[in-house]
């Protein structure tokens, strides 16, 4: 495809992260883990505005001005409801909520939202031409291939494997399928020998 645009670094494959308003999350559709805009994917994206409701557990979840925001990494993040944050991250959907997969999240303060709101505007043309197209036909026919069951439990199967250790709605926001076919297919594995929990709701490979 010669309009998809990503990063390479060592083993890894990185999309550009395209630098979008908070509303615009919360106003466009997640498909195949990326965010529509006027008919573009885009799979990572960065987002500035102001923290609320900060939630922490196994997960730090929150919210930049409506957006929900959850961090998995292991290395500390430290903010505080009201800071001004810059995220950066993969738009993902569990149980119906979307939300952004944080990478990286930085204290910014108040005059990088001016900044940010020229920033989107003067790029924003970068994104509308190099951001791969979304072709919705064309989705829905790869889809429905993709939902060979053996196909995709192959594919959970790689990656758990790759990943190591993984959560149940880290798996959920990687795999574009209803949360109780996950559960299915995760219990085929277990029930297989391939898979296995050593504590619940998380899962490695034997």
């Amino acid at each position: 495809m010669s309009n998809l645009r990503f990063w390479e670094t060592g083993e890894t494959m990185r999309y550009i992260a395209y630098k979008i308003y908070p509303e615009e999350f919360l106003n466009n559709e997640i498909v195949d883990n990326a965010l529509i805009i006027e008919g573009r994917k885009v799979r990572r994206v960065r987002i500035l505005g102001k923290v609320e409701d900060i939630n922490v557990g196994n997960v730090i979840s929150f919210y930049v001005d409506g957006v929900n925001v959850r961090y998995f990494e292991e290395k500390s993040v430290y903010i505080e409801e009201g800071d001004i944050v810059d995220v950066i991250g993969r738009p993902r959907v569990y149980d119906g909520e979307k939300y952004i997969m944080a990478e990286i999240i930085r204290k910014r303060d108040e005059r990088w939202i001016k900044l940010r709101d020229l920033e989107i505007k003067k790029t924003r043309k970068y994104l509308l031409e190099n951001a791969e197209p979304y072709e919705e036909d064309l989705e829905e026919e790869i889809y429905a291939e993709i939902l060979n069951p053996e196909v995709v439990k192959d594919k959970i199967l790689a990656l758990i494997e790759n990943l190591g250790e993984v959560t149940f709605e880290e798996l959920a926001g990687m795999v574009n399928i209803p949360d109780g076919e996950l559960e299915k297919y995760l219990s085929d594995l277990k029930n297989s020998g391939d898979i296995f929990e050593p504590r619940p709701g998380v899962y490695k490979v034997l």
